[in-house]
């Protein structure tokens, strides 16, 4: 039996830049994100979600909602670095800002949509993308979702008055058909393995 969503996806709404900016001033939420932070104005939010918003060539947003008549923001999800030319898109990144959704349920079905949009909705033959090493959630659900590991970027990142090391991986399209004809995409079983991943913490060292 199937389980129920627990989150829904949307294009960006004028709704939703109060929440927007109260993320993008939050310092905690955004403490392990790649770039680098700065808090937002009203106006940086307000073009921000204006960003956001419709089809664009080369990246694509989604609200990350609440499964109800509401569909409330709690997130969002993108792919930038669309290029239609190589088939391939960078898997920009998950923030699930609501801390009601952090039992990470949110974040697989988030991972399950941007694979949808980019090997089904695109077409896209691979989909890449980097965490920092320091990043527990994303570490873990890189290679539970299959994605193949493709080095480390050595100290790429400097925040806090250190370096960071980013873990890079990959997606191919045949690996993602293969394992979603298997069955191996289902919830249930996304969860299994992140849980067996969990208690073995060391494997992605």
């Amino acid at each position: 039996m199937q389980m129920k969503k627990t989150v829904s996806f949307r294009d960006f709404e004028e709704r939703d830049i109060d929440f927007i900016y109260k993320c993008k001033n939050d310092k905690e939420l955004n403490s392990l994100i790649v770039g680098h932070y700065h808090p937002f104005t009203y106006e940086e939010a307000v073009e921000w979600v204006h960003g956001c918003m419709g089809v664009h060539e080369t990246y694509r947003f989604w609200a990350v909602c609440t499964n109800d008549q509401e569909q409330r923001i709690i997130g969002w999800v993108s792919l930038s670095n669309i290029d239609k030319i190589n088939h391939s898109a960078c898997f920009h990144g998950v923030v699930i800002a609501d801390p009601r959704y952090r039992n990470g349920l949110a974040w697989i079905e988030s991972y399950l949509f941007i694979y949808e949009q980019a090997f089904e909705i695109l077409r896209l033959n691979r989909v890449y993308g980097t965490c920092r090493v320091d990043h527990k959630l994303s570490m873990q659900m890189s290679p539970v979702m299959f994605s193949q590991k493709e080095g480390i970027f050595r100290e790429a990142v400097f925040n806090d008055g250190k370096y960071v090391d980013l873990y890079a991986a990959a997606l191919l399209a045949k690996d993602y058909f293969s394992h979603k004809n298997n069955g191996d995409y289902e919830i249930d079983k996304v969860i299994r393995r992140l849980a067996y991943r969990k208690k073995n913490k060391n494997q992605d060292k």
